[in-house]
């Protein structure tokens, strides 16, 4: 099964144990590609990594403070989510 997260992540989900992580890419042609980023245990983790990722596709460089503060907001908008994923677990 495929989840998207938004419109250039998606997890594909084996089984519930087996989760991989995709990021969109634009290849040479121009066309949409979806390249590995990691693989993980559950659904969780792969979206916390998600959220550091997101981070690394927005800014080149921050501040210490910044990127917490950034931080932290990706998790409060992906907190109910993943607290549904561990409920689970």
């Amino acid at each position: 099964m495929i989840v998207n997260i938004n419109e250039d992540y998606q997890v594909i989900v084996e089984n519930y144990t087996n989760c991989t992580l995709l990021k969109a890419v634009i290849d040479d042609s121009g066309a949409t590609k979806f390249a590995t980023k990691g693989y993980y245990s559950n659904m969780s983790c792969a979206l916390n990594a998600c959220i550091h990722l997101m981070l690394e596709d927005k800014y080149d460089v921050m501040e210490l403070v910044q990127y917490l503060d950034e931080l932290e907001n990706l998790e409060a908008k992906f907190r109910p989510v993943i607290k549904r994923f561990r409920e689970g677990d």
